[in-house]
């Protein structure tokens, strides 16, 4: 049965908006020291799990175990994607993009090299683009595919990730941590941007903000408000916990410390990614937004806006079709891209579950138990609540052994709208 998607609206920046969240930005103690932040638009992306052209065909095992992973990503298409994100943030002109992390696909060198390649539009356009590390990029067992198959690559060490990237953040930087690859960078608008390296072990999924690092960060974040200055804190690990299913290893270990020490230093954002959907979720005077995997249907990016003492955080669909139809391109799967992004990730999710009930013999509950969980799935993922199964639903689901999707499904359903709506997240001063 053919599954159509719902449409939000384009705004007129030919965005397709999925949330809208304002945040109060703080200032220094000091009203007398304090500058008067300028208008600053920042987009930010993350986890573009970046294979390159040459070296990734979409064939073969390659193709066979991303099919297999369930995870969703549209590695075949991901450099006409990003091509297409390119083009957007062109137009939409934003005066800085953060990538948070998982830039290549496995860490393999010659992925980081494609991916700053595809960027260089942007730079050249006078976008300052800033980068830092996710459990992907670094010391890893890298693999390219170009003919299908599986071939050992080079990844890159800690310091070989800087140079690569010394034009993305890493040489201009304000400060560097000599305990990790965090950083901060000013933008000379009146908000300095830190970018916090959480990984534990370069090549591990595992997330810690060092000892060290978070003395490190206590001091820069003095540092900036002594200067009357805005902080915005990115990282790769999320800081707060988004789903019980994936805290350990999804969270840094320490996150409580950190949204401590931010919350101390008037830091009302934290932005992150590693999660793949997109959520935000606030403790306290904090609230940290995990922008969804790019690599991902509907390959989402965040466009934040300072405007006086309020963060505006818009998360936006990259709009695949319009770009397509620009660049006179015939091929259907981007010309008709909604429905097959929608498609794609729905038969992800759908392949993994029809194994999973193969054991079960009425084929019509099957399906239908497919369905559910399948749709279920992709709304989480695009930010669309999904109710809560009805009764009958439920006794079948109690019946059926549905491995890791039972637990899954009370994660992902009958969520507060805090997760999706418009809402407003301010404090006063420490």
């Amino acid at each position: 049965m053919k599954r159509f998607l719902r449409v939000a609206l384009p705004c007129a920046a030919a965005l397709l908006i999925a949330a809208f969240f304002l945040f109060r930005g703080r200032a220094a103690p000091d009203e007398g020291a304090q500058t008067a932040a300028a208008p600053l638009r920042v987009a930010v992306v993350s986890d573009i799990h970046y294979t390159g052209e040459a070296d990734y065909r979409y064939t073969g095992s390659f193709a066979a175990a991303n099919d297999a992973s369930g995870s969703g990503k549209q590695v075949e298409l991901l450099p006409q994607l990003l091509d297409a994100f390119a083009a957007q943030l062109l137009r939409e002109k934003p005066d800085v993009l953060l990538i948070t992390g998982d830039n290549a696909f496995n860490g393999a060198r010659v992925s980081h090299e494609a991916l700053i390649r595809k960027l260089a539009p942007l730079r050249e356009a006078g976008i300052l683009v800033l980068t830092l590390p996710g459990n992907h990029d670094i010391n890893t067992r890298a693999l390219i595919f170009p003919d299908g198959e599986a071939q050992n690559a080079i990844s890159v060490t800690p310091e070989e990730f800087a140079a690569l990237y010394a034009d993305f953040g890493y040489d201009g930087a304000l400060s560097r941590d000599a305990d990790s690859l965090s950083y901060v960078y000013d933008t000379g608008a009146g908000t300095r941007i830190f970018m916090l390296d959480t990984n534990f072990r370069y090549g591990a999924v595992y997330g810690r903000v060092r000892e060290e690092t978070l003395g490190w960060l206590s001091r820069e974040l003095k540092a900036c408000r002594d200067a009357g200055g805005r902080a915005l804190v990115a990282g790769h690990h999320n800081m707060l916990v988004h789903n019980p299913l994936f805290a350990f290893n999804y969270t840094v270990d320490d996150g409580e410390a950190l949204r401590q020490l931010l919350e101390a230093n008037g830091v009302t954002l934290f932005l992150s990614g590693h999660l793949h959907p997109q959520s935000i979720v606030s403790e306290g005077g904090v609230s940290d937004i995990a922008t969804e995997c790019f690599a991902v249907y509907p390959h989402r990016y965040g466009l934040i806006e300072l405007e006086g003492d309020i963060w505006r955080y818009t998360a936006c669909e990259t709009d695949v079709e319009s770009w397509a139809a620009e660049n006179g391109l015939q091929d259907e799967r981007l010309t008709l891209y909604r429905q097959y992004g929608y498609d794609f990730l729905y038969e992800a999710t759908a392949r993994q579950l029809r194994e999973q009930l193969a054991g079960l013999e009425d084929e019509s509950a099957r399906e239908e138990l497919c369905g559910l969980l399948a749709q279920a799935n992709v709304n989480y993922f695009i930010g669309e609540p999904s109710p809560a199964p009805e009764e009958a639903m439920q006794q079948l689901l109690t019946k059926t052994d549905l491995g890791f999707f039972a637990g899954y499904l009370s994660t992902i359903t009958d969520l507060p709208s805090s997760l999706f709506a418009e809402g407003r997240f301010g404090t006063g001063e420490p």
